[in-house]
């Protein structure tokens, strides 16, 4: 058996059925109890006519609120057509005005209209309405209306539990979304670290490992051997950290770790790819120090990749500028490399790198077009030097 089988409703949920059924029985044996007592006193068949109507406009009232209000109200009236004891029908009114409002319909409607039926017809039957000569009319006109008061307060009652629930649900469903969310985003900074950083160094080994092999005299086989069987182990470990990464990268990142290295760095990183056999022409302005972090480490990934594809997918020459634009307070990227002769599909590639470069592009509150027209294959980012705002 299931836990929520063994779990009991609340008490503020149970209270109002309990309420409402032990109404309608109520009613239903003053009911019975008024036609008792009509039949042994051999009263006559109009006095029958108020239980009736009062028993039907509850009945009907499950269905159509309103009919049955209606009905109830005129019961008092109906009193006066025969001169039995109304006090019964009195009675059942303000506990048929109690069950009323207890199923919904508004206290402010039927509490004046039920008190001042009864008030009305028991003035009539009695023959005043003063106080200090028969307080009856009064006492139930005030029952009914204390009925209907009673009977939407409860209802009330229940209306504000159901909407303190459902604010409890929410709020624990946001929670629950909240950390799946930062789990998300843990995951993908994971994946994107991983993916710049290992990626990059695992592709300038392979870089320099083909370097050494072209560089090798025809005789050295067993060097070329190795080589080989390294670059292979190397384009595996690609293939790994790209079927990694695809576990990884469901969602989009929002913060860095601060040791991730930044716009400062960039001379250093298109030294590292002539040192591996690209040959890149570089126009690189210093961008200052008031250069937002995330800015910064944005416009590093994005020349890394952008490097990166062009030494897998170019013919070897890139061109690379990076300028500041004072008055707009934005930094402009270019980087251009020619289509490449040679066939590397040898070597894995996830295509998430251009996805990359334009998601870290826009966290940052920035851009980036790419242009694919050969022979040229051209990289375009603008980025705000403040960031988001």
């Amino acid at each position: 058996m299931s836990r929520s089988s063994h779990e009991r409703a609340p008490m503020w949920r149970l209270t109002p059925r309990i309420v409402e059924v032990s109404l309608v029985v109520v009613i239903l044996l003053a009911g019975l109890v008024d036609f008792y007592t009509l039949a042994s006193s051999h009263g006559p068949w109009q006095a029958y006519a108020a239980p009736s109507i009062l028993l039907l406009g509850v009945t009907i009232g499950y269905r159509f609120p309103w009919v049955g209000l209606a009905l109830i109200a005129i019961v008092p009236f109906i009193t006066l057509l025969s001169n039995v004891d109304a006090v019964a029908a009195w009675s059942m009114v303000c506990f048929a005005g109690f069950l009323l409002t207890l199923r919904g319909l508004p206290t402010l409607s039927v509490a004046p209209l039920l008190a001042l039926s009864v008030f009305v017809s028991a003035g009539l039957s009695i023959g005043t309405i003063d106080v200090s000569i028969d307080p009856s009319p009064s006492i139930f006109a005030f029952a009914a209306a204390m009925g209907a008061v009673i009977g939407g307060s409860i209802r009330g009652n229940e209306q504000y539990h159901r909407e303190v629930q459902l604010r409890i649900q929410q709020e624990q469903t946001a929670r629950r979304a909240a950390v799946d969310r930062s789990i998300a985003q843990e995951r993908l900074r994971i994946a994107r670290d991983l993916h710049d950083s290992v990626g990059h160094q695992i592709a300038m080994v392979n870089m320099h490992l083909g370097a050494a092999e072209v560089s090798l005299p025809p005789d050295e086989r067993t060097v070329r051997a190795s080589l080989q069987s390294a670059r292979e182990s190397v384009k595996e470990v690609l293939k790994e950290t790209q079927q990694i990464l695809a576990i990884l990268n469901v969602g989009r990142d929002e913060q860095q770790l601060e040791a991730t290295p930044g716009h400062e760095l960039i001379t250093h990183l298109i030294e590292s790819y002539r040192t591996g056999g690209l040959s890149i022409e570089s126009h690189v302005e210093s961008l200052g120090e008031d250069v937002d972090p995330q800015v910064s480490i944005a416009a590093y990934r994005i020349v890394q990749e952008a490097l990166t594809n062009a030494h897998r997918y170019g013919d070897g020459i890139a061109s690379i500028t990076v300028k500041r634009d004072v008055q707009k307070n934005r930094v402009y990227m270019e980087i251009i490399n020619g289509y490449g002769s040679r066939n590397r599909s040898s070597e894995p590639g996830g295509g998430n790198g251009l996805v990359g470069m334009r998601e870290r592009a826009e966290s940052v509150g920035g851009s980036l077009q790419i242009h694919s027209e050969p022979p040229l294959f051209r990289i375009v980012a603008s980025l705000p030097l403040s960031g988001r705002k």
